[in-house]
């Protein structure tokens, strides 16, 4: 799919990752939504990107409420007539000690990880659906769901689930609707800096470096120009770059 004068919905928008795409998409002549939980953060950022000669448009949403997301989608559409593009991205962080921790914590995790993807998943599958023109739904997974994080086990959890679902859904692509996972290494965004300075080294050595948001916005590019790709599972780290830990592709 070539973005030019397609629309874009993208959750976490306004920082890191999130933005990175959004920036990247609207360069590559897409109108992107914003969605996040930071009003103020995303106003910021669509004055950025129309300041840069796009088409932008933010809306508070908590990924969290099944309103919020449905809500979101129909602004979409209200705003720009349709969707083409979505990238469900909003994530957080482990929190503490996983024999410590209380429920409420890894509950979290798990709520706005994965339930909150799935959810938001669907939503723009039936929205596509009554569309009629296909789509593709690119989901932000990690390299955690790949391989085993002793330190945030919850997360790893919830970041596997989400590459189950993509690859899961690949049979969509004979409707033309693709949904695909991209799992970042260590990457230096606000989430992973609130982990510390010696926290950030620690990973930084165990995997060769830390990506820029940058690095995982070209890969959500290539994810979206890439047709044949459905129920694929892109990975993106310092070694590799961007490569594919499953290469289904559509018949």
């Amino acid at each position: 799919m070539d973005p030019q004068n397609k629309v874009a919905v993208i959750t976490g928008g306004a920082s890191g990752i999130g933005l990175a795409t959004a920036k990247l998409l609207s360069a590559n002549g897409a109108s992107v939504v914003l969605a996040d939980v930071q009003a103020d953060l995303g106003a910021g950022a669509v004055h950025e990107i129309e300041a840069a000669g796009g088409r932008s448009h933010f809306v508070e949403t908590d990924v969290l409420k099944a309103a919020d997301l449905q809500r979101l989608m129909d602004s979409t559409v209200e705003t720009f007539g349709r969707v083409d593009i979505v990238h469900n991205n909003a994530g957080i962080n482990e929190r503490g000690d996983f024999l410590q921790a209380g429920a409420d914590e890894w509950q979290q995790t798990l709520a706005i990880d994965l339930q909150a993807v799935i959810r938001a998943t669907q939503i723009a599958v039936v929205q596509l659906r009554k569309q009629g023109n296909g789509g593709v739904v690119i989901n932000t997974a990690s390299m955690g769901g790949i391989i085993p994080m002793p330190t945030s086990p919850i997360y790893a959890t919830s970041k596997a689930g989400v590459i189950q679902l993509c690859r899961s859904l690949g049979y969509l692509a004979s409707e033309g609707i693709r949904v695909n996972a991209i799992c970042p290494s260590f990457t230096d965004t606000p989430m992973v800096r609130a982990a510390g300075e010696a926290a950030i080294e620690r990973m930084a050595q165990e995997v060769g470096g830390i990506l820029k948001a940058e690095d995982i916005a070209a890969g959500v590019l290539k994810l979206v120009e890439d047709d044949s790709r459905a129920g694929a599972v892109m990975r993106v780290t310092v070694r590799n770059g961007h490569d594919f830990a499953f290469e289904r592709r559509p018949r």
